[in-house]
């Protein structure tokens, strides 16, 4: 348990604490089947590229230079964040029933 607690206090005092949660949570959802974790880091990646306006999807584009590509790319990852959350969330919930003839 010692042994825990320092690993824990080692990661937490590492400065990219945030990027190795966020890899151990990728690697969790890969493991479970999450849906939601990758809405999630699609909705963060929406609204960092919001506030800094610019965009790194194979390459950087910044929204004053290529305004339709940037907001095509931030109404995708909204829109695929939304879908990966709502359809864990449904899926938890019951599924949608479906009627057969």
């Amino acid at each position: 348990m010692q042994v825990l607690k320092e690993l824990l206090r080692t990661i937490i005092s590492y400065s990219k604490w945030r990027t190795i949660f966020a890899l151990i949570l990728i690697a969790a959802s890969l493991y479970y089947g999450w849906q939601w974790v990758w809405g999630a880091l699609f909705l963060l990646w929406t609204f960092r590229a919001w506030r800094t306006n610019s965009v790194y999807v194979v390459e950087a584009l910044a929204r004053d230079d290529h305004p339709f590509l940037f907001w095509i790319i931030i109404i995708l990852w909204a829109t695929l964040s939304l879908y990966l959350i709502f359809a864990d969330l449904i899926m938890m919930l019951g599924g949608v029933p479906h009627v057969y003839s």
